[in-house]
This record gives C-alpha cells, sequence and structure tokens, in this order.
C-alpha cells in the first residue's frame, strides 16, 4: 500500500509534556514528523492547545496513529486531513535564488519578505495543491536553495 500524506489537527491540553507523548506516539510506531506546527499560545480553556502536525504514512498506519493519539490522556480530538484536502492551507518560507521571478500567482499569494544580493525569501500561502505547484516550479527551474513549509487548518 503506498505512502500519502497526513495532516492530523490535534486538540490537546496545553500543558507540558502534551508534545513528548504525541511525538513518542509516532516514534514508538517508526513514522518520521515531518512538520508540526503548535498554536494555543495563550489559549482561554485548557483544551485550547492545538497541534498541526504533517507526515507521511499508508492509510492503515494513519488510522493506528489517529486511535494511539485519541487514547492519550492530554487529547481531546484529532482531525484527520490529507495534505491536498482543500480545507487546509498550506504556509511556504522558500529561499530563492535572487534573480527568480514569481509565476503568476493562481490561487495562492505569493510575497517576497527578504531580498539581498545573495538570496529572496518568499512565503506562499494557499490552497496545499497550489503551493506545492509553484514549490514544484521552483525545484523544475533549480531556484529553490531551502524551504519551510506547515500546513494549518482553518
Amino acid at each position: 500500500m503506498a505512502k500519502q500524506r497526513w495532516v492530523f489537527v490535534v486538540q490537546a491540553l496545553d500543558k507540558p509534556g502534551t508534545l513528548t507523548a504525541v511525538a513518542a506516539v509516532f516514534s514508538n510506531r517508526g513514522v518520521s514528523l515531518e512538520g508540526i506546527l503548535g498554536s494555543g499560545i495563550a489559549p482561554m480553556t485548557p483544551e485550547g492547545g492545538r497541534l498541526v502536525i504533517s507526515f507521511c504514512a499508508t492509510q492503515p498506519k494513519q488510522q493506528l496513529l489517529h486511535r494511539a493519539l485519541e487514547r492519550l490522556s492530554s487529547i481531546f480530538h484529532v482531525d484527520v486531513y490529507t495534505s491536498s484536502d482543500e480545507r487546509l492551507r498550506a504556509i511556504a518560507v522558500a529561499k530563492l535564488d535572487p534573480a527568480t521571478p514569481l509565476p503568476a500567482a493562481v490561487d495562492y499569494r505569493a510575497e517576497t519578505i527578504l531580498q539581498t544580493d545573495s538570496e529572496r525569501m518568499v512565503m506562499l500561502t494557499g490552497t496545499p495543491s497550489r503551493v506545492e505547484d509553484a514549490l514544484e516550479h521552483f525545484r523544475e527551474q533549480q531556484q529553490l536553495l531551502d524551504l519551510v513549509t506547515s500546513y494549518i487548518a482553518i
């Protein structure tokens, strides 16, 4: 069975040890995290913490991880998305060659956040598929020097 990229949006207690317990679920099952984004820095309730986790796995492994996470005492709920789900938004910060022109933005936004003689930092936001298309364009043109990508659920 083929692996695919998944995104879990985890509602959890915002307390020490929650992230460690979540990471252990993945580690103990041989799955590396591609990205993790935490929110709820100042939650209004103890349940206000949220983690957005991206990873690659087969569907059976994703289901195993989902069940294991929901059994943790600090986890309230886990929503599951494929990374191409249009309800998600991707955020990418890409370091490009400074001469790189930005392609016409279709269904995503591209903004230069830093430009020097040696590099251009660009933030791309939009649906995961559109941001991935733009990043693939930069890869094909050999203009992508570095990259950080994350997902958020709205």
